[in-house]
């Protein structure tokens, strides 16, 4: 039972994350305005140093006029977990220029990437990996 007991816990705490995100999802509703890069996005990630990747949706919300939260679930595999993060950075014309840094499991990510209404494009870069996100509007 010892050894069960934290994978139980992993698991429990995995599933709220996945639920937590579906309702965030589900209150983003589609049909953003597309002057904004708040809203629902879907896509595909990517490492570029091993062929890993899989499904991609992301939920953004502004703060004020240079930070969004943004929340990511991704999928691999048989297996899906998201994170949440926060971007900061600039507006040049209708393109918003950011970058965050967030741990998970204490591994450091960082994320740099460029957003318009319809898409966004980011790279992501940590100790053991490294890749692409790209999202369209949902």
């Amino acid at each position: 039972m010892r050894a069960i007991f934290p994978s139980l816990c992993l698991l429990v705490l995995f599933l709220c994350g996945c639920r937590s995100f579906e309702k965030d999802w589900a209150a983003a509703g589609s049909g953003t305005p597309p002057t904004t890069i708040t809203g629902r996005w879907v896509g595909t990630w990517q490492n570029t140093n091993n062929t890993h990747s899989g499904p991609l949706r992301a939920v953004l919300w502004q703060q004020d006029s240079n930070h969004f939260k943004a929340r990511f679930h991704a999928g691999w595999g048989k297996h899906t977990g998201s994170f949440r993060t926060r971007i900061s950075g600039e507006w040049q014309g209708d393109t918003f220029h950011f970058s965050g840094k967030r741990r998970i499991l204490f591994v450091p990510i960082t994320t740099t990437g460029t957003a318009t209404a319809t898409r966004l494009d980011s790279g992501y870069d940590s100790p053991m990996d490294r890749g692409t996100f790209t999202l369209r509007r949902e």
